[in-house]
């Protein structure tokens, strides 16, 4: 170190060296003390003045101070040598220190002293050695301790001034002082040298180099200073990292390991990592730099030095690169050598590489951008650190232009491959844009509109696209479905659009938002894929108008299962699980059709009623192919999202480890199949969506969503399938929607419909079926429209019908619960629930909601009409929405249900509340967390069906089965269309109402089947008034119509048209039906009084029942005359005190005893 003492130039140096002559040597306590001088004149005064401006010495009180660790610091450094020599230091003194030891280390007085002064042999100085600092003086003479030897002593009286020492100080600071007493050859007593105590305060990492799959995987240990050499054993043997450690030492001694905080942080970062192991890319960071994996205390605690030196002594270094590529017959990339050769002067051999492929040498190339733009001079491949040299890096820029090439080659070959219609089902016609051209229609006269204005429909909406914008298209395809409307009216569209298109615009607004996110995290700017090109899809013979495409059904399908033979699979849990007889005769069933596949028969649909098990039956089925067939080929299953949770479920459940292996394809599963980068030529035709080749494996199932399906139908539609199954196959029942034509493309020995309601609004939901699994068959849909669609549902033709049935019946497997399943009673016929007496708001709130309609003008009471029934329908579920100040008294829906509850805490047992309205189920929840301490789950179409993190809808589900006793979730009808059992619940009440019986028992069956080990009660609470039918009772009326003509699979019962419902309601309350004699009693009432609002100055002479209304004050009616009662206007609801006289006449007050 330079300073500016060195730079003076003294004119007279002999006079200084004089002076520094004279000088006396100072120490204390502290440190070396110095005179300070006002006007420096000797070099030691120079020496001194830099010393303090350099920030090592201290002026106090006009004199300088060093204190002793920082003269140890400059001791050792040979640029002050000179200077200390003429500050007259005292040479090192050769005596060792004797320490001794009080009381055992356990106890409070535990002591460390220093008990004197021994030579090299242990004799002890008898001349009373005195120390002051790091001066030892003998004889007066004076002696300067050795550093380690002043650290010791330092640490002993550090120790001694502790007060209120406990077990674990004594055991750090005996630690820390034998560690000192070893470095310094002390002389210790019997105890300090038997007890071992350690307590690092500085760890070295050792390493170890392993190879995993190309990638480095570096071991670390950490070690210190006498650790035992079963220290690391002992160190993996906890989960967590300890204060202390007893350590068993072979000589049969214990030692004790004394960790202390800054230490036990960087353990504890070690112990997070498996088996104290790093790999690929984290190990490669952590050789890199650990500090930033170990935490800020590994500062401290590693030395740099150390832990460079752990590199070089595991053989980790940087490597110089050679590249050896090897080219096929066309000059194009087919593999590479690489040769590492370590930059150290150890003699090493070099290392070599194979890059086997051209995706092997992409990755490759892949680092080095990496490395190139993050500016960085290496990189490290297969664990090995490269430095990025000029010579490296020419090598590394010819291989990225030999893959470039290689690259484009493949490209036109998989274009090529794409593009070949050879390689598609035979049904599959070309590659092209949906069709644009003849608007088709069957028979009926129901329009399919092309699917190409979907595209142009979409461009209008673009520019306003918002997450709410999606949540209005939501909202909207809800209501038509729920209302039964075909239309649908969308936001920022002119006109209403069908169904189908706006769920595909919904779909273009959801890819379109996604698209738009996933920029923004990796900060591309590129527009999303879908504005550029309009996708394509496999054009296939539709069937719609003519019969294009037919396959052929043999005669001989019959089936007989007493003489067939079931064949189940050797992976069937037989040992624990039994199958019912019904499912053994739809095995038996499937196998048979199978054997005549593909020739003589291409499918079946399995339509068995919910809760019967279809996804057992068709396991076994699968799994009895997969051990039999010798030339297996892979076998394809579509489901909803929902549902594929629940295939996966029930393989781990009833099968062994030998059943086949599993794929799943979608959500985050395809991250890793999906080829990344799509040809030019393919892109420009609009085929956006390819997976990598072979990418499936060895996978002998797949399972995906209809979605996956549609998205990578170029993928799926060029493998050969023996079997594909489309669960809940109600998916595929719209002909010209993507994902229906999608499913039809594909290649497989087998179709299977699988769905409980395979008709559900037409007939020509059951057309779509069959032209999936056995085109031809029905005809084309104009053809089947003229034969059976319109005679069948328009003129009940019961010739056309039977003709249908047969038709279809050896394809065809249909059974019910009632018929085949012996299943515990079920109580779906509770009256008690049906009449829950309306409340006084409820009554108000009715009369509000009518007055308001009859006041809208007759051209606009339309969407009046269903806005009024809306309000209805709220006011009976939820009063306390419109009006959240009341009590909840005023919404006896809510008492009935927390009554009913109650009743089945008390048997312990379980309950479903189905309602689809948000804001009621949250209000419920809150409820039953109030009176039942229940913190319960919802189920809503929103939750997550399958996701790596957070709650998916099945954990939710098993969560609440698994609970003890009493306990109720809350479910949306919507929601548990797919596959959800939730047999432990025996308790199904339906808060609010489907507008379709069937979903209505769709969601009652999630409960109610095979598995279910209790009677089943079955709810559908309503408000009722006496004298005239309110919404829920009319609504339940027309659904237990509707439900009683669903017993046939061919009659379609469709949901309730709610504008019908709507003008049933409104007008029978218009008519008066509710108010008997009124004309009388109004008459008498009329002649009596002046009917004027107080407030708003209305008369309404005409009709008193729209000018006074009863407010129940306590919430009861009385049997006698009471003030209770208030009179209030219905237009304005103010309180009218002249006519509060009214409430005691008799022929009032027994009309309003009526209501």
């Amino acid at each position: 170190m330079a300073f500016e003492f060195f730079k003076r130039k003294s004119k007279n140096m002999s006079d200084s060296m004089s002076i520094e002559q004279n000088y006396t040597f100072h120490f204390n306590e502290s440190g070396i003390l110095y005179p300070y001088s006002v006007q420096p004149k000797t070099d030691l005064d120079f020496y001194w003045q830099a010393l303090e401006q350099e920030g090592y010495a201290d002026l106090i009180e006009q004199q300088y101070v060093l204190l002793w660790d920082e003269f140890y610091q400059l001791f050792e450094d040979e640029d002050h040598q000179a200077m200390f020599s003429m500050m007259q230091v005292p040479k090192m003194a050769d005596l060792r220190p004797m320490i001794r030891s009080e009381n055992a280390l356990s106890d409070s007085d535990f002591k460390i002293s220093l008990a004197g002064w021994c030579d090299i042999q242990g004799v002890q100085n008898r001349n009373n050695p005195s120390r002051q600092g790091a001066i030892l003086t003998i004889d007066q003479q004076n002696y300067l301790l050795p550093k380690t030897t002043w650290e010791l002593v330092e640490k002993i009286r550090e120790f001694s001034r502790l007060s209120d020492k406990t077990k674990q100080d004594n055991e750090q600071y005996c630690g820390k002082i034998r560690r000192l007493a070893k470095k310094s050859n002390a002389s210790m007593d019997e105890f300090l040298n038997k007890t071992v105590v350690l307590a690092p305060d500085k760890l070295q990492l050792n390493m170890r180099r392993q190879s995993l799959f190309n990638d480095a995987v570096i071991e670390i240990q950490p070690i210190f200073e006498e650790a035992p050499n079963t220290w690391l054993d002992t160190f993996d043997q906890f989960n967590q990292v300890q204060d202390h450690y007893s350590i068993a030492l072979s000589d049969g001694g214990i030692a004790h390991v004394i960790i202390d905080d800054k230490v036990k942080n960087v353990l504890t970062e070690i112990k997070k990592m498996p088996k104290r192991r790093v790999v690929g890319e984290r190990a490669e960071r952590f050789l890199k730099n650990p500090y930033a994996q170990l935490g800020e205390d590994a500062t401290s605690v590693i030395k740099p030095e150390s832990f460079e030196q752990s590199k070089q002594d595991a053989d980790i270094f940087a490597y110089d690169l050679t590249i050896q590529s090897q080219y096929d017959e066309q000059g194009f990339f087919q593999s590479a050598k690489l040769v590492l050769d370590a930059c150290t002067e150890k003699e090493v051999p070099s290392i070599s590489l194979d890059l086997q492929h051209a995706d092997h040498a992409s990755r490759l190339i892949e680092n080095y951008i990496k490395a190139c733009k993050s500016n960085t001079h290496d990189f490290y491949w297969a664990g090995y650190e490269i430095i990025l040299s000029p010579k490296t890096q020419q090598q590394l820029e010819q291989l990225r232009g030999d893959l470039q090439a290689f690259l484009q080659k493949k490209q036109d070959e998989l274009a090529q491959e794409i593009l070949d219609i050879d390689a598609y089902g035979d049904r599959v016609t070309g590659i092209g844009l949906p069709p644009a051209g003849s608007v088709a229609s069957d028979a009926s006269g129901e329009v399919w509109i092309p699917v190409s204005r979907q595209m142009e429909l979409f461009e209008k909406i673009k520019p306003n696209i918002t997450y709410s914008v999606l949540e209005d298209v939501q909202a909207a395809i809800f209501q038509a479905e729920s209302s039964a409307s075909n239309q649908v009216e969308l936001p920022y569209l002119e006109q209403p659009v069908s169904i189908a298109d706006a769920k595909d615009i919904e779909y273009r607004v959801d890819e379109y938002l996604r698209q738009k996110q996933e920029q923004k995290i990796d900060s591309e700017p590129t527009e999303p894929s879908i504005e550029k090109t309009k996708p394509s899809i496999l054009l296939i013979k539709n069937n719609i108008d003519d019969e294009e495409y037919i396959t052929q059904r043999s005669e001989l399908l019959a089936f007989d299962f007493e003489h067939s033979k079931l064949e189940l699979p050797k992976s069937f849990r037989s040992q624990e699980f039994g199958l019912k007889q019904h499912q053994e005769i739809g095995i038996a069933w499937l196998q048979n059709l199978f054997n005549f596949a593909p020739i003589n028969v291409n499918g079946c649909l399995l339509a068995d009623d919910m809760g019967l098990g279809k996804t057992i039956q068709l396991l076994c089925f699968i799994g009895n192919y997969l051990e039999k067939t010798a030339d297996k080929k892979p076998i394809l299953i579509v489901a909803p999202v929902s549902l594929l949770e629940n295939w996966q479920a029930e393989v781990n459940k009833f099968f062994t480890a030998q059943y086949g292996k599993i794929l799943s394809l979608y959500g985050d599963h395809l991250k890793t199949r999906r080829l990344d980068f799509i040809p030019t030529k393919l892109e420009e035709q609009g085929i956006k969506n390819l997976l990598q080749d072979n990418w499936h494996g060895e996978a002998d199932i797949v399972l995906t969503t209809y979605e996956t399906l549609r998205d990578l139908q170029f993928s799926l539609g060029r493998e050969q399938w023996s079997i594909m199954i489309c669960d809940e196959a109600q998916k595929i029942k719209t002909p010209n929607a993507l994902v229906t034509q999608a499913a039809k493309a594909m290649n497989a020995d087998f179709k299977i419909a699988c769905t409980g309601t395979p008709v559900e609004n037409s007939l020509k939901d059951l057309w779509c079926l069959f032209d999936f699994i056995q085109p031809g068959l029905l005809g084309s849909l104009k053809e089947f429209g003229q034969a059976y669609k319109r005679p069948i549902e328009d003129d009940a033709d019961e010739i056309a019908l039977q003709k249908l049935r047969d038709l279809i019946e050896p394809q065809t497997l249909r059974r019910m619960k009632s018929d085949v399943a012996a299943l515990p009673k079920k109580y779906d016929d509770i009256q008690d629930c049906k009449q829950i007496p309306i409340s006084a708001l409820q009554q108000r709130l009715y009369d509000k909601t009518i007055a308001e309609y009859e006041n809208v003008l007759e051209g606009a009471r339309g969407k009046a009409m269903l806005g009024a029934l809306q309000t209805m329908r709220t006011i009976c579920a939820h009063p306390l929405q419109l009006d959240p100040k009341q009590p909840k008294s005023e919404s006896p829906k809510v008492e009935w249900l927390l009554q009913t509850l109650a009743n089945i805490k008390i048997k312990q047992e379980k309950v479903i509340i189905f309602t689809e309205f948000r804001e009621i189920q949250s209000f419920l929840q809150r409820l039953i967390q109030e009176h039942f301490g229940l913190n319960i789950f919802t189920v809503n179409g929103e939750t997550a069906s399958s996701s790596k993190k957070g709650t998916t809808r099945q954990k939710l589900i098993d969560t609440f089965q698994q609970s003890n006793g009493f306990n109720a979730i809350i479910m949306s009808p919507v929601a548990v269309g797919f596959g959800v059992n939730v047999q432990k619940a025996n308790h199904v009440i339906h808060y609010t109402r489907c507008w379709n019986p069937a979903k209505e028992d769709q969601a009652t069956d999630r409960a109610y089947r095979i598995g279910q080990e209790k009677e089943v009660y079955v709810y559908y609470p309503s408000i009722h008034a006496q004298h005239f039918e309110t919404f829920e009772i009319k609504l339940d009326r027309l659904l237990d119509s509707k439900r009683k003509l669903a017993t046939d699979m061919l009659r379609p019962v469709s949901e309730i048209n709610i504008a019908g419902l709507a003008e049933g309601v409104l007008s029978a309350l218009s008519e008066n039906e509710y108010t008997p004699d009124w004309s009388i009693i109004s008459r008498k009432l009329r002649e009596e009084y002046n009917w004027t609002c107080q407030n708003c100055q209305i008369q309404l002479e005409n009709n008193l029942k729209r000018f006074l209304h009863v407010h129940h004050i306590n919430g009861q009616k009385t049997d006698n005359k009471s003030a209770n009662l208030k009179v209030l206007c219905i237009r304005c609801h103010s309180e009218q005190p002249e006519h509060q006289h009214l409430c005691n006449h008799q022929d009032y007050f027994d009309f309003m005893q009526l209501q």
